[in-house]
């Protein structure tokens, strides 16, 4: 009920105080003002409109509560006088008048519940209950209590008896109480006529009292809030998963994407494709739900030297003279950790270079491993956190999912490791012995067992190496009046065949010509332009050692050597060395509802 429809009587009048601060005299103004008075009172009105279970108190019951909000509003105040806040001051009167008026209340319910019960117990009989009805009637067929019998008078006969025998007297008088107890028997017959049907009238008109076995029902108020039974919600459980997720950096589309490396790419999840060949990145066909929390495991990096290092040393076959030497292995391992840095995710760790601020992680040196110790192809090392948390914890609230993950391999002052493609765009290749020169294989006895692939650009001696796996895509020999499409779709598929290629060595060109001439290595500053790989032979488990030509046999892969002679450069073709490249392990802790905790054996 709103203020507005009931009248609110006039606060009580303010104490008198001799204060002379002009703030206690607002305090106090404040306090027994008409806004604070009606604010106290309309949420106590609403309060008991409740408890009463009625849309309006009436006017005695709303009389005595405000009559209590008034005088506990004064003796308040005078208590804690106006240093205290008004906010303060509110509560302690709502508390205090509250108390009050709920023991008025109960007093008042009570009385008249019992009037009610005593005023139903005499004018409505029929709506009693069974158990109620069956004591009074029992009550009222209760033996009747007999008179008592008028006592002898033993005293001296009165001088008008003296006539009278006291044998005679005796006689008298016995037979005077033979009869009183004659009709009292008599009574008790009559009253048992009465009473012997159960609707028969009251013998009585005495009321029956109060059985003690039979209270007063409880007062007639609303239904307090904990009186509700109010069903509990199921427990709902959770179970965390674990789940580990592996990258690697050779499944993006390295052919299209040129703006990326094994050291800065970026993953995607659950893309709109279903297509399990490479995309322009890397993609995970799962969608993550629910993440509590991601973890850096590992990084597997490989130990390539990360460039060339030229030095001046003495010959080792002329003595006195000096030579230049690119030996020098300059790897990850020079640097006291990398960071891994995640765009998307920041970690737990702060240090005072800013790049370190927003690292997921850094990580340390763990082991080292390769194929070949005698080889010169470089193996791997496993970079891990050692005893730092690398992670990002999602507390209270999981992440709902995760649409990508950029990572960039840093050095500790937030250079990129490296900034040099993992590719390299392909120029020409011949079939032996299209070339010539000093190289070992060029030799015309084993010369057709090798291909010849020319890179546009030079490289490092540590981009690719004997021993190492390089895929090739894009190449097409062509066709022409020799080499028809069988023929070309031959060429094409070992080339650019999913299963990679075998290096066997790198060369360098000595000059331009045709067939060129190669020398096998390097230059003095470590780059060459020649990869040779190895071309196709027959089945090693039949024991045959021949070349499986391509073609219809060997004429027919002279036809190509000699077109390849005459190729132009290929438009878009590319390699790539995928033993430089780079994995990594995390671990991903989603949240899912745990079904088994609502599930109840068959047999319960």
């Amino acid at each position: 009920m709103s203020s507005g429809q009931r009248g609110i009587n006039q606060p009580p009048a303010s104490v008198s105080f001799q204060q002379n601060q002009r703030q206690s005299e607002m305090v106090q103004q404040t306090f027994f003002g008409q806004p604070n008075y009606a604010r106290l009172l309309q949420p106590l009105r609403e309060q008991y409109e409740k408890k009463m279970n009625v849309d309006e108190l009436p006017d005695d019951f709303d009389k005595r509560l405000q009559k209590s909000l008034q005088h506990y509003m004064k003796e308040i105040f005078r208590v804690n006088g106006s240093s205290t806040p008004v906010n303060q001051l509110n509560q302690e009167v709502y508390r205090e008048t509250t108390l009050h008026f709920d023991g008025w209340l109960q007093k008042q319910v009570s009385t008249n519940t019992n009037k009610r019960s005593t005023y139903n117990n005499i004018q409505e009989p029929i709506f009693e209950n069974v158990g109620n009805r069956f004591e009074r009637e029992q009550q009222a067929r209760a033996t009747v209590s007999s008179q008592p019998i008028t006592s002898v008078d033993f005293s001296l006969p009165r001088e008008d008896d003296d006539s009278e025998d006291p044998l005679d007297k005796y006689e008298r008088l016995r037979k005077q109480r033979d009869l009183e107890s004659r009709q009292t028997n008599a009574s008790k017959a009559k009253v048992s006529d009465v009473y012997s049907e159960p609707s028969g009238p009251s013998a009585t008109t005495s009321i029956p009292p109060v059985q003690q076995n039979n209270p007063p029902p409880p007062p007639l108020l609303a239904p307090r809030p904990q009186e509700y039974i109010i069903k509990q919600e199921d427990v709902v459980k959770y179970k965390e998963n674990e789940i580990n997720l592996f990258i690697y950096s050779g499944d993006r589309d390295w052919l299209a994407n040129r703006n990326e490396n094994r050291y800065n790419f970026t993953i995607n999840f659950n893309p709109a494709s279903n297509s399990n060949s490479a995309t322009f990145s890397p993609s995970v066909k799962e969608r993550f739900r629910n993440i509590v929390r991601m973890e850096l495991v590992k990084a597997v990096l490989s130990s390539e030297p990360l460039e060339v290092s030229v030095r001046c040393i003495p010959d080792p076959v002329t003595a006195g003279l000096v030579v230049q030497d690119t030996s020098r292995m300059v790897n990850l391992l020079s640097y006291p950790f990398v960071m891994i840095r995640i765009s998307e995710w920041t970690s737990n760790g702060y240090g005072t270079n800013a790049n370190i601020d927003n690292t997921f992680g850094l990580v340390q040196y763990d082991q080292t491993w390769k194929s070949d110790n005698s080889a010169p192809n470089f193996g791997y090392i496993s970079m891990t956190p050692r005893y730092l948390k690398a992670q990002r914890v999602y507390s209270p609230t999981p992440l709902a999912t995760i649409q990508k993950l950029s990572f960039q391999v840093e050095r500790p002052d937030g250079k990129p490791l490296t900034t040099l493609l993992d590719t390299l765009d392909i120029s020409n290749i011949y079939l032996g012995p299209s070339t010539t020169g000093t190289s070992n294989f060029s030799d015309l006895t084993y010369a057709t067992n090798f291909i010849f692939i020319k890179t546009k650009t030079w490289f490092s001696r540590f981009f690719v190496n004997d021993g190492d796996k390089i895929q090739i895509r894009g190449y097409d020999v062509g066709t022409d009046t020799n080499v028809i499409a069988s023929t070309q779709n031959d060429f094409n598929n070992f080339i650019n065949s999913s299963d990679g290629h075998t290096v066997v060595g790198i060369a360098r060109e000595t000059g331009p010509g045709s067939p060129p001439a190669l020398v096998d290595g390097y230059n003095a500053v470590g780059y060459a332009n020649y990869i040779i790989i190895q071309s196709r032979f027959v089945d090693p488990s039949t024991g045959d050692a021949n070349r499986n030509f391509f073609g219809s046999g060997s004429g027919t892969e002279d036809l190509i050597k000699a077109k390849l002679l005459t190729n132009t450069a290929s438009i878009n073709c590319a390699l790539i060395n995928v033993n430089r490249q780079s994995h990594f392990v995390l671990r991903i802790i989603t949240r899912e509802m745990d079904a088994s905790s609502n599930l109840r054996p068959d047999n319960s």
